[in-house]
């Protein structure tokens, strides 16, 4: 596990995992289809996201600063309070949304979400 700064003198973050962030998207949203995305292409779609300050989030609103997108531009549709509210509402084709890979694969394996075709970095979790 590695140290990550904080802006607090108070405080201290551990990495205590990393996992791949992934977009997905409902079987029948059309960025399941696309050979490929850009990031302005981000700012296109609605979006079903963690409320913000969570870890996935945060992750994903960072990636996104660094792909020169911001954040404040992307359309929400809806934000909710767990992973499993996220992953359910994409399912239902509520819209794209970033999540980590472990919280996806069950519903990709089943074929009720799809992997958009849009490298995301990997995601620091913090404790």
């Amino acid at each position: 596990m590695s140290k990550a700064r904080l802006k607090s003198e108070s405080l201290e973050s551990l990495v205590v995992a990393r996992d791949q962030l992934v977009l997905v998207v409902g079987p029948d949203h059309p960025w399941g289809e696309a050979r490929s995305l850009k990031p302005a292409d981000l700012l296109q779609g609605e979006w079903v996201l963690r409320e913000v300050g969570s870890g996935t989030r945060s992750a994903f609103e960072q990636a996104l600063r660094r792909l020169g997108v911001r954040p404040e531009e992307l359309r929400i549709a809806i934000e909710l309070p767990s992973n499993e509210a996220v992953r359910a509402a994409v399912e239902a084709g509520l819209g794209a949304t970033a999540t980590s890979a472990s919280v996806a694969a069950s519903s990709l394996e089943a074929g009720l979400l799809r992997q958009a075709r849009f490298k995301l970095p990997d995601a620091s979790f913090m404790s």
